[in-house]
């Protein structure tokens, strides 16, 4: 009897001890960027700033584009998920041409003829920045694919989306970051 009284002891002591390190267990976001923005004296979540060779082999800074709302996506050609995506943000691409919203996509991993052919093979017209080695993924905290941020105009990350987002949620996140 005096066995099973401490073995449930042990047993109750061990749930709770692991339940107490859950909660104080914080995970290290590999994106947190909390500063203070010195123009709007904000603190928020703000984009890493990088630099990419697209495949035309021009580099591209993200913070080329500060002031426009922009929709960073991370994303493969032999990603099922990305295939299914890219029809819908291709069709935003041209809805938003001229206005104030920039499209920056980031092929991870893949060399220039395998994007260019998958470009190609299915008409579309975007140019990806080239993350040849994944360290912008990794700067980002990418561990799934797609992986789309949206960012407002002043560089603050509004939104974090991991996996397919069809184009009416991206439409929607675009159209709340323009009128915030």
């Amino acid at each position: 009897m005096n066995r099973k009284v401490v073995l449930i002891s042990i047993i109750i002591f061990l749930i709770i001890a692991i339940g107490i390190s859950f909660k104080l267990y914080k995970p290290q976001n590999q994106n947190n960027n909390t500063i203070v923005n010195e123009e709007t004296k904000t603190e928020g979540n703000f984009a890493s700033d990088f630099s990419l060779q697209n495949l035309s082999g021009e580099t591209v800074k993200l913070s080329d584009y500060k002031g426009k709302v922009v929709v960073l996506n991370f994303f493969a050609t032999w990603c099922p998920p990305c295939k299914a995506e890219l029809p819908g943000f291709v069709k935003m691409v041209d809805e938003y041409k001229g206005k104030d919203v920039q499209f920056v996509f980031v092929d991870i991993g893949e060399d220039k003829k395998t994007v260019e052919d998958f470009l190609k093979a299915n008409s579309y017209n975007i140019v990806p920045l080239m993350d040849y080695d994944g360290n912008i993924a990794n700067i980002y905290g990418v561990r799934g694919i797609p992986t789309t941020f949206i960012i407002d105009k002043n560089f603050e990350i509004i939104n974090q989306h991991v996996g397919y987002m069809d184009e009416g949620t991206l439409k929607d996140l675009i159209d709340s970051t323009l009128n915030k």
